[in-house]
């Protein structure tokens, strides 16, 4: 897993010549609406995108990981059918109760019975290199849904967001700072905070510390934990002595959010063990939020050695899949 994180910016080259290469057909009909269907890490680059052209995007967009697809999926939705093996199989049976509504269809997989069903049939797809965990090849999915997104006419030019990104990635060197938050979180129980704009950010962090480090976390979005899960804070049992919460701060939150957070962290410090606050590189939201990503796999890695954990293996999920396939 080590070398995978080394290698991210190397991974974001390839899948940025992916991208560039890739050829769609247009529409029939016009997009009105965009899902995306996946689990897990292939699931993830949605979120990323979803916070990252909330801005310029004029039509919904949404993520569904399930074995069903909403109703409205008609002619006009763009579905995006994300599978990085190709043999999910809520992936394929999402894709499967679709097809009906004939909705335009773009795979982005490795291969499997996703790429095949594509060829088949004739859609879109775009093939990127497999043989890594799902989780670790993130920045392929991710990019190939913007390069996507923008050859559909849905967005304009983001690259120079993406060579920012890029960049980040390359030049870190915040090391120190990603073990010291994985000390802090040994034995704890991490709960992260963010605004809506980076709660991809979140979800990142708690699936990685999940997976990698085999450690439990929990996340949340302010402003809305205000309005619920703030008063849980008052816990009598104590279970909040052993949390450690972690911030994300950025000056592209609403300023109202970042008072928010202000206040909160007040809150938190009664009850917390310790309260982090950590603040991206970069100037557009794209780089933030992938530095933010890679900063999160670096903890999460540091966080799986002092777990004493081999950070690569996910034998439950592994059990789980071996158990389902014999029913």
């Amino acid at each position: 897993m080590e070398e995978l994180i080394k290698g991210f910016g190397d991974q974001m080259r390839t899948a940025i010549e992916i991208g560039q290469a890739a050829q769609l057909t247009a529409p029939e009909k016009e997009i009105r609406n965009v899902l995306v269907i996946g689990l897990g890490g292939s699931a993830f680059g949605g979120e990323i995108i979803k916070n990252y052209v909330a801005d310029q995007l004029s039509v919904p967009y949404e993520i569904v990981r399930d074995y069903t697809v909403p109703a409205y999926v008609s002619e006009h939705t763009l579905l995006i059918a994300s599978s990085y093996s190709g043999n999910t199989e809520e992936t394929l049976a999402m894709l499967e109760a679709a097809l009906p509504s004939n909705p335009k269809v773009v795979c982005i997989t490795s291969g499997g019975k996703l790429k095949e069903r594509a060829e088949k049939e004739g859609y879109d797809h775009i093939v990127i290199p497999g043989g890594f965990p799902p989780r670790s090849a993130s920045a392929l999915s991710i990019t190939q849904q913007l390069y996507a997104l923008r050859g559909l006419g849905l967005i304009g030019d983001f690259e120079p967001h993406l060579n920012e990104a890029l960049q980040l990635v390359d030049s870190f060197s915040d090391h120190e700072n990603a073990r010291f938050i994985a000390q802090q979180l040994q034995n704890k129980i991490p709960i992260l905070y963010s605004a809506p704009n980076f709660e991809s950010v979140a979800i990142r962090w708690r699936q990685q510390i999940e997976e990698n480090s085999k450690h439990i976390a929990f996340h949340h979005v302010i402003p809305e934990m205000n309005h619920n899960e703030l008063v849980g804070w008052k816990n009598p049992s104590g279970l909040l002595e052993d949390s450690v919460v972690i911030v994300f701060r950025s000056k592209l939150n609403h300023e109202r959010t970042e008072i928010r957070m202000d206040i909160c962290r007040e809150i938190f410090s009664e009850y917390a063990d310790t309260v982090l606050e950590i603040a991206p590189e970069g100037e557009s939201h794209l780089g933030q939020l992938f530095y933010y990503m890679h900063l999160g796999d670096w903890v999460s890695l540091y966080l799986a050695y002092l777990n004493e954990e081999e950070p690569t293996p996910v034998k439950v999920i592994d059990f789980l899949k071996g158990e389902l396939a014999n029913k």
